[in-house]
């Protein structure tokens, strides 16, 4: 796609001064493109069924719904948005699962602007894009793991959310109104998590978690 043609971008955070200030940018760095922008998984699969959007900034951890279950559903529509995740998680578990979800790119949510508009031009183009500094990290951790599978990465995609959320202190019922969950199935979760990494504990949990960078 050429940079001066018309496109449309889906901008989906739940922040809604993240949200009011991606939109800015993209607006004054692509003045061709139309910009919407939603604040739920809800309000996004809305906005996609009316406008075939060219690209979508999905941001991972959401209010109503977990980002990884957005992407999957936005790229079962019938003309699929070119998905970009931006997230504050910087885990190379994070980055794989959400591309093997079907995400194009993924952009650190600290990363500078440039790097932003960077992965809009790249995916457009149908080529993949990842910080800069996520890369060079994770080709650091590849080497120093050599290989081996850390415990996390044995867990489901909804496993590892509610670790990470156990990990911030949250309670099985806070968890499973930030989820969507209802409490039993949170609890079910929690079960698997511990049978299949071994921690025991809220402790445990929390102190994996910070050693690993999961929160």
């Amino acid at each position: 796609m050429q940079s001066s043609t018309p496109f449309s971008i889906l901008v989906v955070d739940d922040h809604a001064l993240v949200r009011e200030a991606f939109t800015t940018m993209l607006r004054v760095e692509f003045p061709q493109a139309r910009v919407v922008s939603a604040g739920t998984c809800a309000e996004a699969l809305a906005e996609s069924r009316q406008c075939d959007f060219e690209v979508a900034l999905v941001d991972i951890e959401l209010g109503d719904r977990s980002g990884m279950e957005l992407t999957t559903e936005l790229r079962m529509m019938p003309n699929p948005p070119r998905i970009i995740a931006v997230s504050m998680h910087q885990e190379e578990t994070f980055v794989t699962r959400t591309m093997q979800l079907g995400a194009r790119s993924y952009v650190a949510k600290d990363a500078p602007p440039h790097e932003l508009f960077d992965a809009i031009r790249a995916t457009l183009e149908g080529r993949s894009y990842i910080s800069r500094e996520l890369a060079q990290k994770f080709a650091d951790q590849s080497i120093r793991k050599g290989g081996a599978l850390r415990v996390h990465e044995k867990l489901s995609n909804r496993e590892l959310e509610v670790l990470m959320q156990l990990a911030r202190g949250k309670s099985l019922k806070q968890v499973a109104l930030d989820l969507s969950l209802s409490p039993r199935t949170v609890a079910v979760h929690k079960h698997n998590l511990c049978r299949k990494t071994g921690l025991r504990g809220i402790v445990e949990i929390l102190r994996y978690c910070q050693s690993n960078g999961l929160v």
